[in-house]
């Protein structure tokens, strides 16, 4: 009996493990294929933010489905060579994005808008 019961813990387990990992595979190739919405420079011209739609479509109905747990936008942000600096895309439990507000540079700080207000970072490379 008891190795009837582990056995069912390790299968479940590991399609717990499956379907995570299609999960995530999922939401790295809807990263990869988003286009950026909107560029917003740094007013010192080091460095931009830009607002990104994840595409949950090419994905199909399972894409659907991750939508509904997911931003409808992230941010990523760049110096004027096109090198990474930060990205929101990964912070799984955030909300961001509000199409009617536009994220800010204060300084070496980048404001986005989130769904409860302003989340930030500080990139020194912006200032």
């Amino acid at each position: 009996m008891k190795l009837i019961v582990r056995r069912l813990i390790l299968v479940g387990l590991f399609v717990v493990m499956i379907l995570a990992l299609i999960l995530f595979g999922l939401k790295l190739q809807s990263s990869w294929v988003a286009q950026p919405v909107k560029k917003y420079w740094s007013p010192s011209a080091q460095c931009y933010i830009a607002r990104y739609i994840p595409n949950y479509q090419a994905v199909g109905m399972v894409g659907r489905a991750l939508e509904m747990f997911s931003s409808q936008y992230f941010y990523r942000v760049y110096t004027k060579d096109g090198e990474l600096l930060k990205t929101s895309e990964w912070y799984l439990w955030m909300r961001e994005g509000n199409a009617g507000v536009a994220p800010e540079f204060q300084g070496e700080m980048v404001l986005y808008p989130g769904v409860d207000g302003w989340e930030s970072w500080m990139v020194p490379e912006c200032r």
